[in-house]
């Protein structure tokens, strides 16, 4: 410490303040690279598991739109009602829920309903005209994705109420 502040620094104490400041200056550089690191590594973690989460919500409700599509516009009312969707199967376009499994995956990859019912809850209608509820069980997922999902069950729904071409259409005679 210096006695007078007014003095001027030696070159020595000029000298050992710029190593004092330079060591401060590194030490904050690398724990800052480190912390930025260390959040990618948690964040990324995260938006992989979130990623698994949206394709099982989107794999999940297509195989439900299809079951509805073909069971005049019924959805199953337990887990032993849904079964994966046949190969190639489409729905109406033009509609608010997708018409094609690679629109309703939004470019990720599909999920198989056994593995997707690990990720993926389904609070489940008493009747087959209540639209079941799909959430994430906690899991992250991307913004808005169950809101989407539930949004086209809803809709698809709604499309049956009003008589839309979403299914068939069933008729009273024999």
């Amino acid at each position: 410490m210096i006695a007078d502040p007014t003095r001027p620094l030696t070159e020595a104490e000029a000298t050992r303040n710029r190593r004092i400041i330079v060591a401060i200056a590194v030490v904050f550089v690398i724990v800052s690279v480190a912390v930025f690191a260390w959040g990618l590594t948690v964040t990324q973690a995260s938006r992989d598991t979130a990623k698994r989460t949206d394709a099982a919500l989107r794999s999940v409700a297509w195989a439900l739109l299809c079951h509805a599509q073909a069971n005049g516009g019924m959805f199953p009312t337990t887990d032993g009602g849904l079964a994966e969707p046949a190969a190639g199967a489409t729905l109406a376009a033009g509609k608010p829920w997708p018409s094609t499994r690679e629109s309703a995956l939004g470019g990720l990859e599909p999920v198989a309903l056994a593995d997707a019912r690990q990720v993926v809850g389904i609070t489940w209608g008493t009747t087959p005209d209540v639209v079941p509820n799909l959430n994430t069980k906690g899991n992250p997922s991307g913004k808005g994705t169950e809101a989407a999902v539930n949004g086209w069950l809803a809709e698809f729904a709604r499309d049956r109420v009003r008589g839309g071409s979403a299914t068939p259409k069933r008729s009273n005679t024999p």
